[in-house]
């Protein structure tokens, strides 16, 4: 008999870790994808830059279609040299140069089609130099501020991080190399090269690593050297309270106990949150009666069936989320519940929870390198975001689609004003002004702006301003009322109380 739990025991532990091993082979499969999607959409967008605003997008499809196929930088080494390399797999690894990683082709060996490293790429002179890491820095905020060495050739820099948990940086815990939107903060020029400081969110409690690649239509030579290793000096603060704690079904047996259904929405944490702790205790007003308290854990889910729980009777249930970082628990505020089983009909309730508003919106967006337009937008150097309005296309243009309009506070530039979704046909140049001035003056235009939103700084307050897209052929003279919407900023005094610390003048 133990023989057999003996190889059970075995044959379970061996499913788990395919299992495990399954689930991370699927991951670094979908993160290379990613990238490989990325790298492409950039080279298109290099690509199609010049096309008019009419044919941009065939454009880009059919530049996606062709690069599937199309041959990458380099020639293959030889078979020889090939052979000298590490063991190959006698597999047809790829068809096209597209089915490799990073720079690699799909090159010809006595194994059959296999990926290789390239010869000829670093020197190619239709790339443009592999970028160079200079320095980064960690302001207070959870952010770190990186400087990077590009050349002035026209190009898109692609950026990609990875990261590991834990007190002391440990390289083999490393993940897979993901790309990282960013925002540009600052542009300069210095001879042959350009600096360009840029910042992303980073999160405590993980190490993490950059790397950097320059794209143009014709690929890229490769990455940069990883940059050191760095996480933030603040620790991880414990996951917040589990939010939206109920009772979502009721099952009396017909005998002497009850079951019960309790759900919850993820609670937000800084680091996955390992496990959830739900307790549960019989409420009595009486002090000579014992408590019955019981508890469980749960991974993975959020939601547990309580069973054999008294009818008539009441309930204490909380709802506590945990995360671990070395051999701390973090643990949250308890979300507790007061539930009565009281005898009925079976109960089901048909509301679901609604935790929606518990995602984080995704804020930073990759910049293009050879933006040199002027630019009325800036970056928060400390901001909070906090949404104040949501404008909409004006009836008369017959659009019902809606806008995003939100105010943040910039402790240089005062108040920002940023616009998402606003796109009529993929404009890159927009005219911004006083709908009381009827744009007369052209307060702002030619606007260089980033891929899906747009940002103003030094507007008036209690302004309504009009927002036009201008049409990129010159023989366009007619104004175009569909590419225009307008919103209000809004009173000094109104955005001076949502930032109580800050000293908001309001002379305007």
């Amino acid at each position: 008999m133990l023989p057999i739990l003996l190889a059970l025991a075995l044959a379970l532990l061996g499913s788990r870790a395919s299992n495990a091993s399954n689930a991370a082979m699927h991951q670094r499969q979908r993160d290379s994808t990613d990238i490989k999607e990325k790298i492409t959409e950039l080279q298109c967008l290099a690509n199609c830059e010049n096309n008019t605003p009419a044919t941009v997008q065939r454009c880009l499809d059919q530049c996606k279609l062709e690069l599937l196929r199309a041959p990458r930088a380099g020639s293959c080494p030889s078979s020889t040299l090939l052979a000298r390399q590490a063991r190959l797999s006698c597999l047809d690894n790829c068809v096209y140069d597209h089915d490799c990683v990073e720079v690699q082709k799909c090159c010809a060996s006595a194994c059959g089609p296999v990926c290789a490293e390239p010869l000829g790429v670093r020197n190619a002179s239709q790339l443009p130099p592999i970028p160079k890491i200079l320095r980064y820095k960690l302001p207070r905020s959870h952010k770190v501020e990186l400087t990077i060495e590009l050349s002035l050739l026209p190009c898109y820099f692609h950026v990609e991080v990875r990261s590991h948990i834990g007190r002391i940086f440990t390289p083999r815990k490393l993940g897979m190399w993901q790309s990282q939107q960013v925002e540009k903060i600052l542009e300069t020029r210095d001879g042959p090269s350009k600096f360009m400081d840029i910042f992303f969110n980073i999160r405590p409690g993980r190490w993490y690593q950059v790397r950097v690649a320059a794209v143009n239509a014709y690929g890229f030579r490769g990455y940069s050297q990883p940059s050191h290793a760095f996480t933030l000096a603040s620790n991880p603060k414990p996951p917040k309270a589990p939010n939206d704690v109920r009772v979502t079904s009721k099952h009396y047996d017909g005998r002497r106990s009850v079951s019960v259904k309790v759900v919850w929405c993820p609670s937000k944490s800084n680091l996955p949150v390992e496990k959830y702790k739900i307790t549960w205790s019989l409420y009595v007003s009486s002090t000579d009666q014992h408590i019955f308290t019981l508890f469980a854990y749960v991974r993975d889910t959020h939601q547990f069936e309580i069973k054999k729980l008294r009818p008539n009777s009441s309930y204490y249930i909380q709802v506590q989320a945990m995360s671990i970082i070395g051999l701390r628990r973090l643990k949250s505020e308890q979300t507790a519940l007061l539930y009565n089983t009281t005898l009925q009909l079976d109960e089901p309730y048909a509301a679901p929870l609604d935790c929606s508003s518990h995602h984080v919106r995704h804020k930073y967006h990759h910049g293009h390198a050879a933006a040199v337009a002027e630019e009325i937008s800036s970056t928060p150097a400390v901001s909070s975001i906090n949404e104040v309005g949501r404008a909409k296309t004006p009836a008369e243009l017959g659009n019902a689609s809606s806008y995003d309009v939100r105010f943040r506070l910039n402790r240089k530039f005062g108040m920002i004003v940023q616009i998402l979704g606003f796109q009529p046909h993929k404009e890159k140049v927009f005219e911004l002004c006083p709908q009381e001035t009827k744009c007369e003056h052209r307060e702002f235009s030619a606007i260089r702006v980033k891929k899906d939103s747009l940002e103003f700084s030094k507007l008036k307050y209690n302004t309504t301003y009009v927002l036009k897209a201008l049409r990129s052929s010159p023989n366009s003279v007619l104004e175009d009322t569909r590419n225009a919407f307008t919103f209000t900023t809004p009173k000094c005094e109104n955005f001076r109380q949502r930032f109580p610390k800050m000293q908001i003048k309001c002379s305007d």
